[in-house]
């Protein structure tokens, strides 16, 4: 019986979160944070201008007084070939990049890369990320 309790409410979240995704599309995203699994700092994308927030842009937060840097990079295309960056080396924490911008065409598809850097080193976790202009 609980069981079944479980796997009923298993199917109304999904359910409702398969509703929510449906619902949003066609509509512009708000900025999505990356992060690290070891914390120290974030990445930024916006692809859609919103407030003040421009589109088609990237930053990178340090919020970690830990000798580390955050960097995220862009590569438009998906080409391996890294178009924008923003990073936080050289500045002490906490510290956030000026939004780094320049017009993607719509539909673009891009890769973000995020990860950690201190002088030509670069930390041991990056994470990376699909998503389109």
């Amino acid at each position: 019986m609980k069981s079944n309790r479980k796997l009923a409410r298993a199917a109304v979240s999904i359910a409702g979160a398969f509703t929510l995704v449906i619902g949003v599309q066609g509509e512009a995203w708000a900025v999505i944070k990356m992060t690290l699994k070891d914390g120290g700092g974030y990445g930024q994308w916006s692809a859609d201008p919103s407030g003040s927030t421009p589109g088609d842009a990237i930053r990178a937060c340090d919020d970690t007084s830990d000798g580390w840097g955050i960097q995220l990079e862009l590569d438009i295309h998906r080409d391996g070939t890294v178009d924008r960056i923003a990073t936080t080396r050289g500045h002490n924490a906490p510290y956030c990049t000026e939004w780094k911008t320049g017009n993607i065409k719509e539909g673009t598809k891009v890769t973000l890369k995020l990860y950690k850097v201190k002088g030509n080193e670069i930390g041991p976790y990056w994470t990376t990320m699909n998503s389109t202009a």
